[in-house]
């Protein structure tokens, strides 16, 4: 018989390296640690009341597993989370339970991002069948996607395994929770033998690849992220990591080949126009680069971050439409968490109108997002100037001397963060599905 790991998901794509994994039941590939004393915890989640424990008790005694089963799914698929509660807590009651009826369980209440009450149910289960890998590993994923990572790193521990597949599954897993807990020695080794052993897991290829990118090493994430990408031809994620890996570095012309070819397989792939026409602007080539930028935000759900690139290329190019501009540069705003590029590029537009109040407003804005940030602490001097405002010009002039030797290129900085928090799975209700 197959793992029930591999019969409750085996090809849904992972969230990779999230802190917080989204979506954990497609991650559900089997199971977690020691048993574990549920009575503090079942009561400080569930906090039933002293009534609806009574009630539990007396429903407990004449609904069958099943029938609570079916309860807890429309409870659920109805936002009746107190209701959830209370059935899990009638369920907790039963006498030994099957080990699949209790990953089920868990598995209803991760689909709906209630990971406590999943790691109850998957908690019971393992302390009923301690042999069970799948309440182990279940349990791991649980804890990793409450941010209780010590604990995912307990529970993967202690779980027996005796099949290859398993052994693979926890390599992988650890290594997400090892980099979570800052042991990267520990993480590059426990991912590369994942993805070693099977390189053509799209998650394996890209968990690891996503790991060199933050440690800056470009051409080991390349090559890590080029051989998924060729045993995965249809991952907009592996291809979007390559295509970045090779931007950052310094392989220009291949980056824009790779996201140009991502384009025609995943044509409404918004991250693929972004990476497309951040790499001409950055070359220099402003109206192609603005013409794909449109063409991106014509499509459905636009990253902020695509916003953001076309209104400051138009700038670039001297447009007078200066709404669209500004329009474009809030819309990036409410989605880039204290955006000072948009800032900056929003003083541009209101200069050129000559509202110098406003303009001066966006750049206080711009340091008050980045106190550190050396043109827009230049501009806001020159702009104190004109309005006589000399105290806080030269205040302005004394932070851009201080801070004027940091070369730091911040579109870049901001849209690799950007491009990281895709291929992570995080941040992406703004289009980058």
């Amino acid at each position: 018989m197959r793992p029930r790991a591999f019969r409750v998901a085996q090809s849904i794509r992972v969230e990779p390296l999230a802190p917080f994994a989204s979506g954990l039941a497609t991650f559900l590939l089997f199971v977690a640690p020691q048993p574990v004393c549920l009575g503090a915890a079942v009561s400080r989640i569930l906090n039933l009341s002293p009534s609806s424990g009574q009630q539990a008790d007396s429903e407990s005694s004449k609904q069958s597993p099943d029938s609570l089963a079916r309860a807890l799914a429309t409870a659920l698929s109805q936002g009746q989370d107190k209701r959830a509660r209370e059935i899990l807590g009638e369920i907790l009651k039963q006498p030994q339970l099957d080990p699949d009826f209790l990953l089920a369980v868990g598995g209803q209440f991760a689909q709906h991002d209630r990971y406590a009450e999943a790691a109850l149910a998957f908690s019971r289960c393992l302390a009923d069948h301690p042999a069970v890998f799948e309440a182990h590993y279940n349990l791991a994923l649980a804890e990793f996607a409450e941010g209780k990572l010590a604990e995912a790193l307990a529970a993967l521990e202690a779980a027996p395994h005796r099949s290859a597949a398993q052994e693979l599954a926890l390599l992988y897993l650890r290594g997400k929770v090892e980099y979570g807990l800052g042991k990267k020695t520990e993480a590059e080794r426990d991912l590369t033998a994942a993805f070693s052993r099977a390189p053509q897991q799209e998650s394996y290829a890209l968990d690891l690849g996503l790991y060199y990118l933050q440690q800056h090493a470009y051409d080991q994430a390349a090559r890590v992220l080029e051989r998924g990408a060729t045993l995965n031809p249809q991952s907009p994620f592996l291809h979007l990591g390559l295509s970045l890996a090779q931007f950052l570095g310094g392989r220009k012309a291949q980056s824009l080949e790779s996201a140009e070819k991502l384009l025609k397989v995943q044509p409404d792939f918004s991250p693929a126009f972004l990476l497309a026409a951040f790499v001409l602007d950055v070359n220099g080539r402003l109206k192609d680069a603005e013409k794909l930028a449109a063409q991106g935000l014509a499509r459905p759900r636009p990253t902020a971050y695509l916003y953001y690139l076309h209104a400051a290329i138009l700038v670039k190019l001297e447009s007078k439409d200066y709404d669209r501009i500004l329009k474009e540069l809030a819309l990036a705003g409410r989605d880039i968490p204290d955006c000072c590029l948009c800032s900056l590029t929003a003083s541009k537009v209101h200069k050129a109108q000559c509202n110098f109040p406003a303009a001066t407003a966006d750049l206080e804005q711009a340091v008050r997002f980045a106190p550190d940030y050396a043109d827009a602490w230049y501009r806001l001097a020159s702009l104190y100037d004109r309005v006589g405002r000399k105290a806080d010009a030269a205040q302005a002039r004394i932070r851009f001397e201080r801070l004027k030797a940091d070369k730091e290129d911040r579109e870049t900085n901001m849209l690799r963060k950007g491009f990281l928090q895709t291929l992570s799975g995080e941040g992406q209700s703004a289009g980058s599905q």
